[in-house]
């Protein structure tokens, strides 16, 4: 062996007794007898994970979250297959009226719109068992209920929706209403009035016919593109539902709104309508009876002039006539009258409707 091979073999021999020389001190030191004799040195330091710890954890927290959603869509899929056949479930609709509901007046309804979600193809409504006819207004839906005389204090407002699938929805609340006391009155008039003839009882029937015929009909749509407005100032000369006593007769009750008026004063529309009556009438006078839609109408009663004709389309705030003492009367002024679904009721409650439409100068 030459000087170069004994130089190798030596320096790789060397090499190896240091390598079995770590690992035996390495053994001693993991051994039970080590550990007795090395000094306590506290806790041994943990565990740090790697970057590769990391990343199995991350995917496998993404494995769960993947199947997670896939059960949520197998979830989804089998109540949407249960509820094929079924509408879609509808929420309460959202309800406002002013103003509140009072015995003998009328108050408005509006039904609120959802920026989402089924809307109606129609509404129907009900309260104090008379029906309630909604219409558009201002792309919202709008109707008048009416409250006669003698309504009991609390009353259900029942209100019925359409879609166009041909489903339906109801829709229920408990509103109170306000009592009122009326007064009476004494007047004095011409026999005629208090004690008809046969033959004016026959004109009587005859007016009525018309006037009921007239009532109860029902224009399709909202005519009104204002609020309501008082045909003349309110200064209030004979208030709605007082007992009438004609000639020491009780004979009837004030179903208007007495206006104070000298003869010749304007009578104007309380809001946008068709003129269904223009005529001479027994106990009214001369009278003018005006469709706003949806089965509310005014009327115009002992004019002196008459100043429209039936068929005419009048403005709100136009001249329908003039004040007079035609008629069933003690003296001239302006019988404003206001019927709901029928019923006669207080025209001074259409003045404080809150209504869908944008207030215009009167």
């Amino acid at each position: 062996m030459n000087k170069h091979a004994k130089r190798f073999y030596f320096e790789s021999l060397v090499a190896m007794l240091a390598i079995a020389g770590s690992l035996g001190a390495a053994a001693c030191a993991s051994s039970p007898s080590a550990a007795a004799a090395a000094p306590e040195s506290g806790p041994a330091p943990a565990i740090q994970p790697t970057a590769y710890d990391s990343v199995r954890a991350a995917d496998a927290q993404r494995e769960a979250a993947r199947r997670d959603a896939e059960d949520l869509r197998e979830v989804a899929a089998e109540a949407r297959a249960a509820n094929a056949g079924r509408p879609p479930s509808i929420l309460p609709f959202g309800v406002t009226w002013a103003p509140a509901p009072e015995e003998g007046s009328a108050f408005g309804i509006r039904v609120l719109e959802r920026p989402s979600g089924r809307q109606p193809t129609a509404i129907t409504g009900e309260f104090a068992e008379f029906p309630i006819r909604f219409g558009r207004l201002d792309d919202a839906w709008f109707g008048l209920a009416a409250v006669p005389i003698d309504t009991e204090r609390d009353q259900t407002l029942i209100l019925r929706f359409e879609f166009d699938d041909g489903s339906t929805y109801e829709q229920t609340l408990s509103l109170a209403v306000e009592s009122r006391s009326f007064t009476s009155s004494q007047m004095s008039v011409a026999p005629k009035y208090s004690s008809p003839s046969a033959e004016a009882l026959e004109r009587i029937d005859r007016e009525r016919t018309l006037i009921r015929s007239v009532l109860d009909t029902t224009s399709a749509e909202w005519l009104i593109d204002t609020p309501f407005r008082a045909p003349r100032p309110m200064n209030i000369t004979s208030p709605y539902g007082q007992a009438r006593v004609f000639n020491g007769e009780l004979r009837s009750r004030h179903t208007g709104l007495d206006l104070k008026g000298a003869d010749g004063d304007p009578v104007r529309a309380a809001a946008r309508g068709r003129v269904l009556i223009a005529q001479e009438l027994y106990y009214s006078g001369n009278g003018v009876y005006l469709d706003h839609g949806r089965g509310v109408y005014t009327g115009y009663f002992h004019l002196s002039k008459i100043l429209v004709e039936v068929g005419e389309m009048v403005e709100a705030g136009q001249l329908v006539g003039e004040v007079g003492s035609t008629g069933r009367v003690t003296g001239p002024h302006l019988h404003w009258s206001l019927w709901v679904a029928g019923n006669s009721l207080d025209a001074g409650s259409l003045l404080e409707m809150t209504l869908p439409l944008e207030e215009t100068s009167r």
